[in-house]
This record gives C-alpha cells, structure tokens and sequence, in this order.
C-alpha cells in the first residue's frame, strides 16, 4: 500500500518539476527579446546579431572582463545576464552571437520565476533551443508550481537535457523535505519527458533515513493534466464497502501513458479500471471505464467517460460521453448516459458553432430521453453592425411499461441583427418557435415569438449632448405566446432616468425611475410607473444608517404574460453601528404599504445582529428577528468564533423562541493538542428537533515533518446510502490533497461560517 502510494506521488512530483524545469530555463518564444535595465552605468551591451538570424539577444548587467572578435565570438568572466524573468551567474561564459550558442561554466546560479538552480555548466543553444545542465539542483517554490504543491521541493541530478518538447534527467534525486540530512529523497537513473504526452523514470528507488527502502524498474505518468486522472491509494472501512484497499498503477501503451485502478473492497468484491489518456495526429483525449460486479446488491456497475478533442474539416471538435449504470454511489437500479458533439470555427468577425446532444435516463421501469440540436453564428461588420443567428431542435420523450407517456418536439429560430446609427442604436429581432410531429402527455414547449420587433434605443446625450441620465427606447413588433397564444401587435415606449448627484462625502443619495407605456392590437394598454431611492448617511467608524424606498405599480392590461409584473410599494430602514472592532451592533426592518389591500401583514420582521470581539481570536456574534406583526421573537442564533495559530473553533447554535428549545446546534474544532505533533479536527451537527447527530467527523493527523499520518472517522447519516466509513492515510505534507472531511454526502461544505466574519 505504502508503496504504491509513494509511487504516485513520485510521478506527478517528477512529471512537474522536471516539464516546469524544462519550460522555464530554456524555452522561450523566437521573437522576444529582453530589455536590458541596469542602476549604475552598464558595460557596452553585447551587439546584436544579424535580425535575419532569428538569435535572441541575453542582456549583461555586469561582468568583469569581455572579449568579441570580428566573428562574434564572445568570451566574459564574472558574468551576471538577464534572459527573461530568470538571472543567471557565472564565472565565466564563451559563446558566439551569429549561432546563438552560449556556455556558462564555474558556479552557475539561476534565479527567478520561483526557481533557485545551481549547476556547473549550462549549455544554451537558443536558436534550435536545446539546452544542458551538469550537476543540477534546484529548489523549486510553490509558486513556480503555480501552488499546486504546499511546499518547496528541492531536486539535483547529474544531467539535465532537453530541445523544444522533450526533456531527459540523467541519474536524479528529488524530496520535499530540506534538510540537510532529508528524511526521504527518491532517486531515478532516467527520467524521459515529451511535453503535454508522458514522464516515463527508469529504475526509481525510495530512500527513508538513510536506507534505501525498494527500487521500481519502470514508473509512468500522463502529463496532460486536462485530461489524465487518477485515484491516490487509500485504505479504509466504510458501512457500505467494508473494508476497503484503493489503488492506482501506471503504464505505457505505444507512446500514450495511463492508468490502472483496482480496488479491493470486502462487501462489494473488486473493481477494476483505466484512465487511459491519447495524443495521435492532432487528435487528444481521456477515456475512462470502470467495472464493478457488486456482490452485495446483485449488481453490475459500469461507468465510463469519453473526451476527445481534434480538428476536423477546419472545425475544433469536441465530444464528449458519459455512462452511469447500477453504481451504488447514486441509486443502484438507475442508468444514465448523455452524448454531446460540439464543432466551432472562428474567423475574423465571426464565428460559426454547431451542437448535439442526447441524454437518457431509466430508473423503475420510467425511461426519459432527451435531443438537442444547435446551430449558433456570430457576425460583426466593423463597429455598425451585427447579426446573432441560432436555431435548435429540440426533442423530449417519457415511457412507462414501454409505452410512451409524453412527447414534445419544436424547432426554435432566432435573429437578432444590431446596428449603430449614430444618433441611436437600433436592433431587430426576429423568433419562430414551430412545433413538430406529434404533441402527448399534456406538456408544451413554452416560450415568446416575435415575427419581428424592431427597437430603437438612445440616450439624452446622444440626441441633445446633456447628459442627465435619462434612457428612452421605442419598439415595435408581433408577438404570440406558445403553446396558444394569438398574434398580437405591440407598440413600446420607456424612458429610464438614472441621475448621478453627488451629495457629500459621508452622505449619498441614489434614485431612478422607470415609465413604460405599451399599447397592443387588441384594444388594450398598459403603462408602468416604477421609483427606487437610497438614502444614506456615513458617520463615526465604519458606521451608518440607510432608508430604501422601491415603487413599482402598472395601470391597464397586456394580454402578454411575459410582461407581467407585481405591485411594490415597501420602505426599509437600517442602522449599521461600530463602536470601533470590538463592538457592533445592526438592525434592519421595512414596511409593505401596500400589504393591507392586499389583506397582509405590513412590517418585515426586525432583523438585529450584535457582534462582539474582545481581540483578535475570539469573537461572539448574536443575531435575531422579531416579529413585529405580532410580537413574538422568532429566532435566537449564537456564533462563537476562534482563530489562532494552533486553534480553531465554530460554535454555532439556533434557539427556537416559539417551541422553546435549541433547533440545532454544530461545532467546527481544529487544533493541536498541547504543543505536540498531534492535530484533532471535528464536526459535529446535531438536530434538537428529532433528537439525533445529522453529522459526525473526526479526523486524527499525526504531524512527521515532511510527512503525516491521518487516521478519520465521517459519518454523514442523511442521505440515499449509508455514509459512513474510516479512513488511513500516510502522505507527503507538500503534496495537496482532496479529502472528504468537512464535506457532506451530497458534496456540500458542511461548516460556511456565519455572522459578519467568514
């Protein structure tokens, strides 16, 4: 288990480190060339080549002494260069400019981009990009990682090499822990590299204190981290599985690398599985199969996942599958699979897309299956005009006991063509939603045709040259409402006011307004008259208090239902109180003037929030709402939150006023127990309505300097299966890790915090 674990690590480490090394050392694009800065007057910068020979030029800052003869050749002592984002140092180089070939030799050093490299000679060919490092070692920074390490990791070798997309490590160590004396280094006689395809070690050793624990002939790894995926070992028990072994293995087939996973668990039996990841002729992809003949539901389970991406007749295509069959994981007796074919062109201008997709779904003798198919056109002439251009036909089917039950197919069409014409910008839209074949089961495709409607939209600047915020928009068009709608003829006017009026530093004042008149072929009319104002005043420290005021009424009718709109008429107020960090008080409340014609209540509840933080680590925060209708106290909720370097805690309970007793209470602890390498996580949720824990977890992580051992419990009782299981793991600290602590059954982030501090 130990073994295999280490394994996978080693490749994504090896397969990182020495592609990241390759990249930022020695490849660099054919036309950029630095810019040489320097803070004291600089030595004479090397001349350029000829710009016929395409050789980048590396910028001096300092050196001792330099020598150029009539043919380029270049020999300096005591060099410091700029190449990039890099520096490099040296007691010497000798090079010629024409060939663009250099020679760094005596203690060279490489910084930047966060990389601190060491070596004794640096060979650089830039013109055919090849490079050599002898006697490498280099620490490497999370951040040349782009921070998917939680650690520097620190890497030498006696060779490293590479051109354009290759790379080649001769004789290689690599560890995350940095001390002089590491706990553990893995060692490889040959590392082989072809960028975005495979890392292929040689003959890889791990060594722990001092003494070498067992040697691999072979290790690979894909490289494509877009498509490749893989599991880490993992050995447990859970309620549903048993006990359980999870591991993963990785091989080479022809030039393309993948993985094998097997995994042994005691009630389900043994499921196998490969990530097998492709790159051939342009074409890239990730085909995924997994199988399970579970023997304790009387169950096959296969899953699959297809990605495959190349192009075709000058289109990026893209498709995509995926199966899910009997898989306890969801509901046993369910199978679902979807398919999804995606070609796209751009140019300039425009662009052109296309789109299929089919998804099925069968569960207790329901069988729902679903089609799509989309075109998509974008078009652009100049900064005047555009066209947007979609159709989709789309297909809906349900079956029970074999027979069909509901079935919709429509053909939908859009145009939407925008144009600029100076004094206002126009835009007409033109939608047709056509039913096809037969219509059952009482369900329709919805949806609003307009056969066109022209706009016309401007602003008071545009047309008098005063801006005073106000929007005014004309339309005209037919409109009919699926599924029995009839055509209608709709005349639209609106006009927006949004002013900016500045009021003073500490008091602001925000209001707008909206009129929409609309007139239809029917003899109906409608107009809307909508306000919305903001008042608020800022004092003391980081206080203040604010009153909202929103209006929305229409007057007349529309027969278009998409048009419809409510009644508003509601005025908030709030205070917002900070007696410096270590007190803060809130209250927020609003009144519906428009609640008793409606026969309701008019005040909101009077929502208050009390905040308290006596220093930096602790802090309580309380909060309530009152029911002023009738004046009962509706919730009681306490926060008790910790934070410091060794100890963290979320205490969170809800009382319940109205049953009087606590609705449910949870506990989020992190902490280390007594200055030891011991370190305890648990959650804890309980539900004081049914009496029961709706969440226990725990999780135990013993602390080995550049490793640690985690021993967890989780029980998540709510759910369609039973959810519990315990965990072992030993792993590299510097390696992050996706674990199921703190998450739900469903996925979800048990503890989101509370109060004002998250």
């Amino acid at each position: 288990m130990r073994r295999r674990y280490r394994r996978g690590k080693q490749r994504w480490v090896f397969g990182c480190i020495v592609l990241h090394l390759f990249i930022a050392l020695l490849v660099a694009p054919e036309n950029r060339s630095a810019v040489a800065q320097t803070e004291e007057p600089p030595p004479a910068p090397l001349p350029a080549p000829n710009a016929s020979r395409k050789t980048e030029r590396i910028d001096i800052e300092r050196l001792g002494t330099l020598f150029l003869d009539a043919q380029n050749n270049l020999q300096a002592t005591d060099i410091l260069a700029r190449w990039r984002e890099y520096t490099i140092r040296a007691e010497e180089v000798v090079g010629n400019l024409d060939k663009g070939e250099y020679l760094f030799k005596g203690g060279v050093l490489l910084e930047g981009g966060g990389v601190d490299a060491k070596g004794e000679i640096l060979r650089l060919d830039v013109r055919q990009r090849r490079w050599q490092l002898l006697g490498a070692g280099a620490d490497l920074l999370p951040e040349f990682l782009k921070y998917r390490l939680q650690g520097a990791v620190r890497l030498s070798g006696h060779e490293l090499q590479g051109e354009r997309n290759e790379a080649h490590l001769q004789r290689g160590e690599m560890t995350t822990c940095l001390l002089e004396h590491p706990h553990y280094r893995f060692s490889t006689g040959r590392v082989d590299v072809v960028v975005d395809k495979r890392l292929v070690a040689r003959d890889v050793s791990l060594s722990a204190l001092g003494r070498r624990l067992f040697t691999i002939p072979t290790l690979v790894v894909p490289l494509d981290r877009r498509l490749s995926r893989g599991t880490l070992p993992q050995v447990g028990q859970s309620v549903e599985e048993g006990y359980y072994v999870k591991t993963a293995l990785g091989y080479l087939l022809g030039d393309n690398a993948g993985t094998a996973r097997i995994d042994l668990m005691q009630k389900k039996g043994v499921g196998l599985g490969i990530d097998q990841q492709y790159l051939w002729k342009g074409a890239a992809g990730l085909l995924s199969l997994y199988y399970l003949n579970d023997r304790s539901r009387g169950t096959r389970s296969v899953t699959a996942q297809l990605r495959h991406e190349q192009r075709l007749l000058g289109f990026d295509a893209r498709l995509t599958g995926d199966l899910r069959s009997g898989s306890y994981l969801y509901y046993s007796d369910t199978r679902a699979s979807s398919w999804q074919l995606s070609l796209s062109r751009a140019w300039s201008g425009g662009n052109l897309s296309l789109l299929s997709r089919l998804s099925q779904q069968s569960s207790a003798g329901y069988v729902s299956d679903s089609t799509v198919n989309s075109l998509r056109w974008n078009q652009r002439w100049g900064n005047r005009a555009s066209l947007t251009f979609s159709t989709d036909l789309s297909r809906f089917r349900s079956l029970s006991g074999g027979e069909v039950r509901s079935q919709q197919e429509q053909l939908a069409t859009q145009a939407v063509l925008n144009g600029d014409a100076g004094k206002f910008d126009w835009n007409l839209t033109f939608n047709r939603i056509a039913p096809l074949g037969r219509q059952t089961g009482g369900f329709y495709f919805g949806g609003l045709e307009k056969t066109p409607e022209l706009t016309l939209s401007t602003t008071d600047r545009r047309l008098f040259g005063r801006d005073l915020g106000l929007q005014m928009q004309l339309g005209v068009g037919s409109f009919r409402e699926l599924p029995q709608g009839q055509w209608v003829q709709r005349l639209l006017f609106e006009a927006r006011w949004n002013p900016s009026l500045p009021v003073g530093d500490r008091t602001s004042l925000i209001y707008s307004g909206l009129f929409r008149q609309v007139f239809t072929s029917d003899g109906t009319a409608q107009y809307i008259l909508q306000g919305n104002a903001s008042w608020q005043v800022r004092y003391g420290q980081n206080s203040r208090w604010y009153m909202d005021y929103r209006y929305l009424r229409p007057y007349g009718f529309t027969p278009l239902r998409t048009e419809y709109t409510g009644t508003t008429n509601f005025a908030s107020a709030g205070l917002e109180w900070n007696a410096g960090r270590a007190f803060s008080l809130r209250a927020y409340t609003g009144y519906d003037l428009f609640a008793r014609q409606r026969g309701s209540r008019p005040w909101q509840p009077l929502n208050l929030g009390v905040q308290w933080q006596p220093n930096t680590i602790w802090s309580l925060n309380v909060q309530s709402t009152l029911n002023l209708n009738e004046g009962q106290w509706n919730y009681l909720r306490a926060y008790i939150r910790a934070r410091s370097r060794a100890f963290s805690m979320n205490l969170n309970g809800v009382y319940d006023p109205i049953r009087h007793q606590w609705a449910n209470a949870s506990l989020w602890l992190d902490t280390q127990v007594f200055r030891t390498p011991l370190r305890v996580q648990t959650y804890l949720t309980y539900n004081g309505y049914v009496k029961r824990f709706e969440g226990r977890q725990l999780l135990l992580t013993w602390d080995l300097h550049c490793w640690e051992l985690s021993v967890g419990y989780i029980d998540n009782p709510l759910g369609f299966r039973a959810d519990r299981e315990v965990v072992f793991r030993l792993r590299i600290k510097a390696f992050p890790e996706a674990q199921r602590f703190g998450v739900g059954q469903f996925g979800q982030l048990l503890e989101t915090g509370g109060g004002w501090t998250y």
